[in-house]
């Protein structure tokens, strides 16, 4: 190995003496952050919030021109709400059911009937049940239908996917897009993770759940934190002797700007 190399390494690695802790070289991120669109193309309708705007998951950020949508859900709707046919062929089926079974008894007690006409009144009763099941798989398909109008209408309603912070709108009311064009961009800050990689028998003694100091930039003094330990690599870079390792911290006070670089500090 170059001995170059390897002391470059280590130095960038290897930990920094302050106030008895070794401080290790990282990065912030929002604990979720997401660029989203919609899957069709379309015109803004409205847009419901604004840029800095909280948002809970599930709440509409935006949607999309939707009148022929709309009016294709209340078609669907009324035909698969429509029970007329199917009520009227159930009706027909038990009274010709109830038609066969007597004729069947009479026969079977009596001689007043015959034979034949048993098996043209079970006839009557068998075609009135098929074309009951008919019909009744005809309102399951309309009920289908419907579900697919509803799920098209909802592919013109742009909706938050977590809880966060509204950070971009890249669209104005009335103008186009494409299908996938990223529209909206969201981040949740209140917690934050960083992203730091830790010389390797450093990282041995952490634990995945562990408590550590933060030391974050970004002002003209710096600014602590406790975490998490989220993660931790089981893996070890061969070039560089670092592990990754990943640490949740409470950011509910917006003190810190996810994105800004810090230090681990170990004891």
């Amino acid at each position: 190995m170059d001995l170059r190399f390897f002391l470059g390494a280590s130095f960038l690695a290897f930990f920094v003496s302050f106030a008895g802790a070794r401080a290790f070289d990282g990065v912030t991120e929002p604990i979720a952050q997401a660029v989203i669109g919609m899957t069709v193309p379309g015109r803004v309708d409205s847009i419901m919030v604004a840029e800095g705007a909280f948002v809970r998951k599930g709440m509409v950020i935006l949607t999309l021109n939707k009148e022929e949508e709309q009016i294709q859900v209340q078609m669907t709707h009324l035909i698969a709400e429509n029970q007329a046919d199917l009520v009227s062929a159930q009706a027909k089926m038990d009274t010709y059911k109830k038609d066969y079974l007597a004729t069947k008894k009479l026969f079977e007690t009596s001689n007043s009937v015959s034979e034949e006409e048993v098996w043209k009144k079970e006839l009557d009763y068998k075609l009135a049940k098929a074309e009951f099941e008919k019909i009744q798989m005809t309102e399951e398909k309309e009920k289908l239908e419907y579900q697919m109008a509803l799920v098209q209408l909802e592919k013109r309603i742009l909706r938050a996917p977590f809880d966060g912070e509204i950070v971009k709108i890249t669209k104005n009311k009335s103008e186009s897009i494409e299908a996938l064009e990223p529209l909206v961009e969201i981040a949740d800050v209140r917690f934050c993770r960083m992203t730091s990689y830790i010389y390797a028998p450093e990282a041995r003694s952490l634990k995945t759940g562990a408590t550590v100091n933060l030391q974050l930039d970004g002002a003209k003094t710096s600014r602590y934190k406790k975490g998490r330990v989220e993660f931790i690599s089981p893996l070890v870079d061969k070039s560089s002797l670092l592990r990754t390792v990943k640490i949740i911290f409470d950011n509910t006070d917006g003190a810190i700007e996810p994105g800004v670089t810090g230090k681990v500090r170990l004891k």
